[in-house]
């Protein structure tokens, strides 16, 4: 079955398949509870919704098995433009959740041909799991200092994506599971490096693993709606950060030398690009202009007053 599960998955285009249980080691809930506990997931009181993360079954009554799947966006960009704005490289093209979802469906009306009589939810980025947790257990890669996944072939340039279901897909059974080691060493994959902590311009990463989101540019930039506060405002000028930040990630030795493996999906056909002009982002004097723009795109998750803020605050 879960040989049949991974074909079909790759046939969509996902990059990486794994099988964890449905059901979140300890570490990572420790990890989750001290992090909210902290303030440091900042203004997404979404991530407050903790039952369902600790429990998937709370998600999909008598869930065994969590499909995890992952998807490589890596593109190269060119130089940035005088008076441009730097795009962050999963926002190039189409929004990845629209995308992706598409393509849960179709494998969820796989499953449902194959096992009729179990039940599946998918999610992509936005359910209340744990994603990466997931993927680590499932295999998939290795959280990195920068709390991204780290995956052996493709770095951390990978979008996530999670099928729960009732299938019992995890040989040997939860209680027996042990993760896969995707990365054949016995340490930590990041070792003593310090390239990302180093290079984050805010300091957003506090401790390994662990991102402040109040620090973190991408924070910053997408999900916050107040004003940026005026020291990370001059940061975000200096670093020509429009929308979002890909520094920890340029910076990670395993993403060096990444190749992207979609060529024609929907994913990479431009609609921001990798840079977008100042002075153009900040004369669009309509929400319909900027729909007309960037519909489909994950600049609409900024909506047309954040972007003018960032563009406001890379140009001050």
């Amino acid at each position: 079955m879960r040989k049949q599960i991974t074909k079909f998955a790759k046939s969509l285009g996902f990059d990486l398949v794994g099988f964890s249980p449905a059901r979140i080691e300890d570490k990572y809930l420790k990890g989750f509870d001290k992090w909210l506990g902290t303030g440091k997931h900042g203004g997404m009181h979404y991530m407050e919704k903790i039952e369902q993360r600790r429990d998937l079954t709370n998600i999909l009554p008598n869930a065994k098995s969590v499909i995890c799947l992952a998807f490589n966006y890596y593109y190269d960009q060119n130089e940035l433009k005088q008076s441009h704005g730097r795009v962050a490289r999963y926002a190039y093209g189409r929004d990845y959740h629209k995308s992706i979802k598409k393509k849960l469906r179709q494998l969820t009306s796989h499953l449902n041909e194959i096992a009729p009589e179990h039940q599946h939810k998918a999610y992509v980025d936005t359910g209340p799991i744990l994603e990466r947790a997931l993927a680590e257990q499932a295999g998939l890669g290795v959280i990195g200092k920068n709390s991204c996944l780290i995956t052996p072939k493709y770095g951390s340039w990978v979008f996530l994506a999670e099928l729960i279901t009732t299938l019992d897909l995890v040989e040997g059974g939860q209680k027996r599971h042990n993760s896969p080691r995707p990365f054949k060493i016995p340490t930590h994959i990041c070792g003593n490096c310090t390239r990302c902590v180093d290079a984050c311009p805010t300091g957003a990463i506090v401790e390994p693993g662990v991102i402040d989101s109040r620090l973190c540019i991408s924070y910053l930039t997408i999900e916050n709606r107040d004003k940026i506060p005026k020291g990370l405002a001059k940061i975000i000028a200096e670093t020509k950060s429009l929308y979002g930040c890909d520094i920890c990630q340029e910076v990670c030795p395993h993403n060096q030398a990444r190749q992207r493996s979609h060529d024609h999906d929907e994913l990479v056909k431009p609609i921001a690009g990798d840079q977008l002009d100042i002075q153009k982002i900040k004369s669009i004097d309509s929400e319909i202009k900027y729909l007309e723009l960037f519909a489909g795109s994950p600049l609409m998750r900024a909506k047309k007053s954040g972007l003018q803020r960032n563009a406001d605050t890379i140009s001050t």
